[in-house]
């Protein structure tokens, strides 16, 4: 059996020493070119262009090299150890209803071994248990199961997409799932995520939530946005320091390296009217019926939409809704710029009607 360890890693079966015992079969220029082809000897993949120049053939005959090579190990399909690959291709397959992303089944077999992962992608090529699709607008590269329906995929995610626009707002898999199994009977919830996870139309944000890939609220691209997704995922207000960290802590930059300048962050909020500054430094989302002004502006415009006089509490109550302030400042602003009618009780006064 051919087994290997790298690391902390526990011992799995090697597709390269798989690979190099099919090989021998070759002349070495051969077994070199289709090492160099998939990456097996440092785990970077040449051209065929690279290879035809280092061995002075053209392109064409490299490709007719590497053609032959996975003639030859698609014949050896009965060997041991290539029965073995087979199954785990399978398995992998049959788990994820038939079709993966390339890159993920890879990764699920090989681990992130180079050379490892380029010996598979020689087996995947070559193997009848399993085809390969090219990427398209709608879908990823693929790796798939005999018999796999791409017209059905392609219907699935059309309903899908109609479901997405539909809401207007991402949605977590189960909600999503309700919605589209009031359109499509006896299709689970499993087999839709992994149809889902092969498309490149509708994509997960970094907060689980389903939605077009061209959504702000999917792949956030200047800092508000992204800020703005900070804090409707946190569905509370949030500093503005707290908000740049949260940027950082989900990865929204797409790379760990760049880090949020919380100075910056709070730059752009003030810009944007979908924020709102309800406390020192903290800001609310406006959708959530925050609004910008004093506490002042504030106690006038509740006062307004009443119509009548409040008591002292009902209007603290209602401030407390829509800014994150100090119950004695409340009471200052009532005290200094309203006019007090009742026992606790206020109306506009002069300089607010």
């Amino acid at each position: 059996m051919a087994m290997h360890t790298t690391g902390t890693e526990k011992t799995r079966f090697s597709y390269v020493a798989t690979l190099e015992r099919l090989l021998e079969r070759l002349p070495v220029r051969s077994r070199e070119i289709v090492k160099f082809r998939f990456g097996v000897l440092d785990g970077r993949v040449r051209t065929l262009e690279e290879i035809g120049k280092q061995h002075g053939i053209t392109r064409e005959r490299v490709r007719q090299v590497v053609g032959s090579a996975l003639t030859m190990i698609s014949s050896h399909r009965e060997y041991p150890e290539v029965v073995e690959i087979m199954k785990h291709i399978e398995q992998a397959l049959g788990s994820k209803s038939g079709v993966m992303k390339v890159d993920h089944l890879i990764e699920k077999l090989a681990g992130k071994d180079k050379p490892e992962q380029g010996a598979l992608s020689v087996f995947l090529e070559s193997l009848p248990v399993c085809g390969t699709e090219k990427e398209n607008d709608d879908r990823e590269k693929v790796c798939f199961l005999n018999g796999f329906l791409f017209s059905e995929w392609k219907e699935i995610h059309d309903i899908v997409i109609d479901v997405l626009k539909e809401s207007k707002v991402a949605l977590p898999l189960e909600e999503l799932y309700a919605l589209f199994a009031k359109r499509v009977d006896g299709f689970s919830q499993d087999r839709l995520l992994h149809f889902l996870l092969v498309s490149k139309s509708v994509r997960q944000n970094v907060f689980g939530k389903w939605g077009l890939a061209e959504w702000s609220e999917i792949k956030p691209r200047g800092m508000r946005e992204k800020a703005h997704l900070v804090l409707k995922t946190s569905a509370q207000p949030l500093h503005f320091r707290d908000i740049a960290k949260m940027i950082d802590e989900y990865g929204l930059h797409g790379t760990k390296k760049k880090k949020s300048h919380p100075q910056t962050v709070h730059n752009e909020l003030i810009k944007d009217q979908r924020f709102v500054l309800v406390g020192r430094g903290i800001y609310a989302l406006s959708d959530w019926g925050y609004k910008k002004g004093t506490v002042k502006d504030v106690i006038t415009e509740i006062l307004r939409e009443a119509k009548e006089p409040l008591s002292r509490e009902d209007i603290i109550e209602r401030v407390f809704k829509i800014r994150q302030v100090k119950k004695s400042t409340v009471v200052i602003n009532l005290n200094t710029y309203f006019a007090r009618v009742g026992k606790n009780v206020y109306t506009l006064g002069k300089d607010t009607k």
